[in-house]
């Protein structure tokens, strides 16, 4: 542990949880990517509710599986519809 790292938090080692190790844990340990993804979700989970306590979304509001797939559905035949026209104007 370094003199800036004692000065910042002197029991971070000795805490077995809660504000001080979270620090311990940022500062002598890289952040991984499930780290940020982790952190991601969380953040996103935050938003929503406050966003849903200030009255700016419903739960009807949200997007649901089915309609997720038939976007992705919809965007593949476009890419796919695409790849062919390009394919037909070069060979033909």
């Amino acid at each position: 542990m370094t003199a800036v790292q004692t000065l910042r938090e002197p029991k971070a080692k000795r805490s077995t949880g809660g504000f001080a190790q979270k620090n311990r844990k940022e500062i002598d340990e890289p952040e991984t990517a499930q780290d940020r993804y982790l952190r991601w979700c969380r953040e996103c989970d935050e938003r929503r509710e406050q966003r849903i306590r200030a009255g700016e979304l419903n739960e009807e509001d949200e997007i649901t599986e089915e309609e997720i797939v038939a976007i992705c559905k919809e965007a593949r035949a476009e890419r796919y519809a695409e790849e062919q026209r390009q394919k037909n104007t070069a060979g033909g």
